[in-house]
């Protein structure tokens, strides 16, 4: 993949920190950064700010960027997680991936919330599960703490 391609440079990062122990927190945070993005577009739409189409891509692009890593990690049949969480992450990613369009489309502060929420609840599974795992055991990736209830 060429080194010009974010996706690319996202996925590959997420490959080489993918065996460490704290995989599951970097993944939380990630979600949680995510999240605080969109709740601050959120609240700056429900103050009625006129925010350029730039500002609202920036927030929603980052989060579906961090989604695209997610879902493609289900593809690869030798993550370790099962193929039950698997199609759940990517069910997940799939709702995330149309309602970001729906709200390219005709943003709205509520349509907002829901992405929030999925990432806010995912990540307290993350956090959950990485300070529940043995400190000498790999993360395997994304958690099944929420995932199961989510899906």
């Amino acid at each position: 993949m060429p080194a010009s391609n974010p996706y690319g440079q996202a996925a590959d990062a997420y490959s080489n920190t993918a065996v460490t122990t704290d995989q599951r927190s970097l993944e939380g945070r990630a979600l949680m950064k995510a999240a605080l993005r969109l709740e601050q577009l959120a609240e700056r739409l429900d103050a009625e700010e006129n925010l350029s189409r730039e500002e609202i891509g920036d927030a929603m692009e980052y989060n579906q960027k961090l989604w695209t890593i997610f879902v493609s990690e289900t593809m690869n049949e030798e993550h370790p997680l099962p193929q039950e969480i698997k199609n759940n992450i990517a069910s997940l990613g799939m709702f995330v991936f149309k309602r970001t369009l729906d709200i390219l489309a005709d943003t709205q502060p509520e349509k907002i919330r829901a992405l929030i929420d999925i990432n806010r609840n995912l990540a307290s599974g993350l956090f959950k599960a990485a300070s529940n795992a043995a400190p000498d055991r790999p993360a395997a990736g994304p958690s099944t703490e929420k995932t199961d209830n989510m899906a």
